[in-house]
């Protein structure tokens, strides 16, 4: 009897074992699923947390579809907006207690957002949560607010030079100037440069590889463009081709569902792209 019940004894273990490994895989690929599904808080006003936790939601910070925010009981307005990997854009506002108190539903994802929206989105996140201390509501700051922007990005060629299009191509010829500031705090911005536009595309001269945001100023002073400028060597334009798609997927995600903040993601995710891309050789850098 002995030798029959050590033989069931060893057969039984593995079973249990192999059945809490599984239970413990779908644990984690759930876990996952969540974490990587998750949306975005944008336009933050007055406190909000999500139901059970206790940290306050800052803009750019991470939204679980279903889940359930709550504004704190102070009294004044509260507002905020959620954008979802399936192009879902919701705006949750209340100026009662009572309204406030019955929190608010994030509603589920109505359809399964593919790789490269969950990559896009948390790409996005991770560049927004990192300054969302200097922008804590999410709304865009400084003179560029109030005029036309755009996002590109472009090659620079032998000389350090870029050919830049998209809105540009819509300024009438003639002569401009431009604010350049590099992000790269190594190089010190300049003001007051001379453009001359003759051709669809302007051409600038940079200090090297890097981001820029640059304003462009007509001859009445008046700022007509803010572009926010990814420069790149050719060697690494594989790495950024992804970009035009983000602008694409942004761009309908926008038509479905109105209000999607396209200039200040698309420049989060330009940043996050230039983070992760590999380092120029030290002969191109110049």
């Amino acid at each position: 009897m002995t030798p029959f019940r050590s033989f069931r004894s060893t057969a039984f273990l593995p079973g249990k074992f192999l059945a809490c490994f599984f239970l413990w895989m779908l644990c984690l690929t759930s876990l996952r699923a969540t974490t990587t599904a998750a949306g975005i808080a944008w336009q933050v006003q007055g406190t909000w947390q999500t139901a059970g936790e206790g940290a306050p939601i800052h803009a750019g910070d991470a939204v679980q579809p279903a889940s359930l925010l709550q504004p704190d009981d102070k009294v004044g307005g509260h507002s905020i907006v959620v954008l979802l990997p399936d192009g879902q854009r919701v705006l949750y506002e209340c100026f009662t207690k009572v309204d406030c108190a019955r929190g608010f539903r994030v509603p589920p994802l109505v359809a399964q957002p593919n790789a490269f929206a969950l990559e896009m989105l948390a790409r996005i996140r991770a560049a927004l949560s990192a300054k969302n201390h200097s922008v804590s509501n999410g709304y865009h700051a400084g003179p560029a607010a109030q005029m036309s922007r755009d996002e590109a990005v472009a090659v620079l060629n032998v000389a350090n030079h870029v050919q830049v299009a998209g809105l540009l191509t819509q300024l009438p010829n003639g002569r401009y100037t431009y604010d350049l500031r590099p992000l790269n705090p190594a190089y010190l911005p300049q003001f007051h440069l001379i453009l001359e536009k003759t051709a669809p595309t302007i051409d600038l001269a940079l200090p090297a590889s890097g981001l820029y945001d640059i304003t462009i100023t007509d001859a009445l002073d008046m700022p007509r463009i803010n572009v926010f400028v990814g420069a790149i060597g050719p060697a690494q334009s594989p790495e950024f081709e992804s970009f035009r798609h983000a602008k694409e997927v942004m761009a309908q995600w926008n038509e479905d569902y109105a209000g999607w903040p396209i200039h200040d993601f698309l420049r989060a995710y330009l940043e996050s792209l230039a983070q992760s891309a590999k380092p120029l050789p030290v002969d191109n850098v110049r």
